[in-house]
């Protein structure tokens, strides 16, 4: 079975068109012309992003600020520890 990590991403419609999106847990942005296409690209951006770190050596930092072990990852599916969720406020009006 091949690791997986649950990433937490923002899409936002632009005024000019197309799609930004950014990988909240990693602070990594990418966009697109439709939601598919930025989704698309945003998971590429990581892979790369993943992959660079592992070159350099630097996948336990990164697993450590998302909460994460790499005994975590053994387990096959992993969410980071730090879960963001949206509430609603109620605003004057």
């Amino acid at each position: 079975m091949e690791n997986q990590i649950l990433l937490n991403v923002a899409i936002k419609e632009e005024i000019e068109g197309g799609y930004s999106v950014v990988c909240t847990d990693l602070d990594i942005a990418s966009q697109g012309e439709t939601i598919d296409e930025a989704l698309e690209n945003i998971k590429e951006a990581v892979e790369l992003y993943l992959e660079s770190a592992e070159k350099l050596g630097i996948v336990d930092e990164i697993l450590e600020r998302l909460g994460l072990t790499k005994k975590d990852l053994k387990k096959g599916i992993s969410v980071p520890k730090i879960f963001k969720t949206e509430i609603p406020i109620r605003l004057a009006a």
